[in-house]
C-alpha cells in the first residue's frame, strides 16, 4: 500500500478537508498535457468548452493516461483506501478578462453520490494564482454538513446552475490554493470552495480528477458510470466506461455522448434543463 503522505499531511486532510500544494507532476510534463489541449484547440478553433469540459477522461487519451498516474493515484490511495474509481473529470480553463467565476459552493450538494469518500485533485497545467483566478477553500468547512444552495444561473458563473450557497461567507478566512504547473490541490467532496475571475493577460488551466471508492451510490438517476482504476469493485453501482483508442475517436465521441447526458441529468436535476442539452447551453453561454 503506498504510504506517500505522512501522518501530518494525513492529520491535516482530515481537520482541514484540502492538502496543498502537492507536486505531482515535473513542470515540464504539466506543459506537455498543455500543449495536447492546446494543439486540439488549435486544430478546433478556439478553447475548450460545453461538454467536452465534463467527463474529459472519455475523450481526450491525455486526461486518460494523466489520471492514471502513480504520482497522482498514491495519495489518493492514502487518503482512499486501496480500492478506487474516477467518477468525472473536468477541465478548467479560464480566459484572460473573460469575468468568468466560480461561486462559493459544495460539490456533494449536486454530485448526487451518497459518500464522504469523495476527493478532487486539481492538477494545475499552468500557475494558479491570486490574480488569475486560483481556487479559494474554507478549512474546516467539510464538517459542516450539505450547506444549502440556490441558483443563479448566472452566466458569468462556471458552475452548470450557478449554485452558491446560501450563506453568509467571511472572506477573509479563505486560502488561496496557489500552484504552479505540475502541483496540485486535494479537497474533500464536502469543502467550501470558489474562485474568482482571471484578471491577467494569460489564460489559467487546470485539471480536475473526481476520485470515489466503489461503495459510492448514485442517488439521482438509475444509471451512472466510472472506471475502476486499482483494486477491486465489490458493488457494482457504476457501469464501466471504454478508455478511447484517441483523441475524439468517433467511439468515444458518442460514449461520451451518452454518459454526457446522465451527467447533464445529475448536475441539472430538477430543472428544465437537464441532460446533455443543458450540459452545452449552461457552458456555451459562458
Amino acid at each position: 500500500m503506498p504510504n506517500i503522505l505522512t501522518d501530518k499531511d494525513m492529520e491535516y486532510y482530515k481537520e482541514n478537508g484540502l492538502l496543498f500544494p502537492r507536486r505531482l507532476l515535473a513542470e515540464s510534463v504539466a506543459i506537455a498535457y498543455l500543449n495536447e489541449l492546446e494543439d486540439y484547440e488549435g486544430r478546433t478553433g478556439g478553447p475548450v468548452n460545453g461538454k467536452w469540459r465534463y467527463k474529459s477522461h472519455l475523450v481526450f487519451t491525455w486526461i486518460n493516461e494523466l489520471m492514471r498516474r502513480p504520482e497522482v493515484l498514491d495519495p489518493v490511495e492514502d487518503l482512499l483506501g486501496p480500492d478506487i474509481m474516477i467518477w468525472s473529470s473536468h477541465l478548467y480553463p479560464k480566459e484572460p478578462g473573460d469575468g468568468r467565476f466560480i461561486s462559493w459552493h459544495q460539490d456533494s450538494a449536486h454530485w448526487g453520490l451518497d459518500s464522504s469518500k469523495i476527493l478532487t485533485v486539481w492538477i494545475a497545467l499552468t500557475e494558479a494564482s491570486e490574480e488569475n483566478g486560483c481556487m479559494r477553500m474554507l478549512r474546516g468547512s467539510h464538517k459542516e454538513g450539505i450547506a444549502r444552495h440556490r441558483d443563479t444561473w448566472d452566466p458569468n458563473n462556471i458552475l452548470t446552475r450557478g449554485q452558491t450557497i446560501d450563506a453568509e461567507i467571511d472572506e477573509n478566512q479563505a486560502v488561496w490554493t496557489t500552484l504552479q504547473p505540475g502541483e496540485a490541490s486535494f479537497h474533500h467532496v464536502d469543502m467550501w470552495h470558489a474562485s474568482k475571475p482571471n484578471e491577467t493577460s494569460t489564460r489559467r488551466v487546470g485539471v480536475a480528477l473526481r476520485y470515489i471508492t466503489p461503495e459510492a451510490r448514485q442517488e439521482r438517476v438509475d444509471t451512472d458510470f466510472a472506471t475502476l482504476l486499482r483494486g477491486e469493485d465489490r458493488y457494482g453501482h457504476f457501469q464501466t466506461e471504454t478508455h478511447p483508442a484517441e483523441t475524439m475517436h468517433p467511439d468515444a465521441v458518442a460514449e461520451h455522448q451518452r454518459i454526457a447526458d446522465i451527467q447533464g441529468q445529475i448536475y441539472l436535476k430538477g430543472t428544465g434543463r437537464a441532460g446533455e442539452v443543458g450540459l452545452v447551453e449552461t457552458n456555451e453561454a459562458r
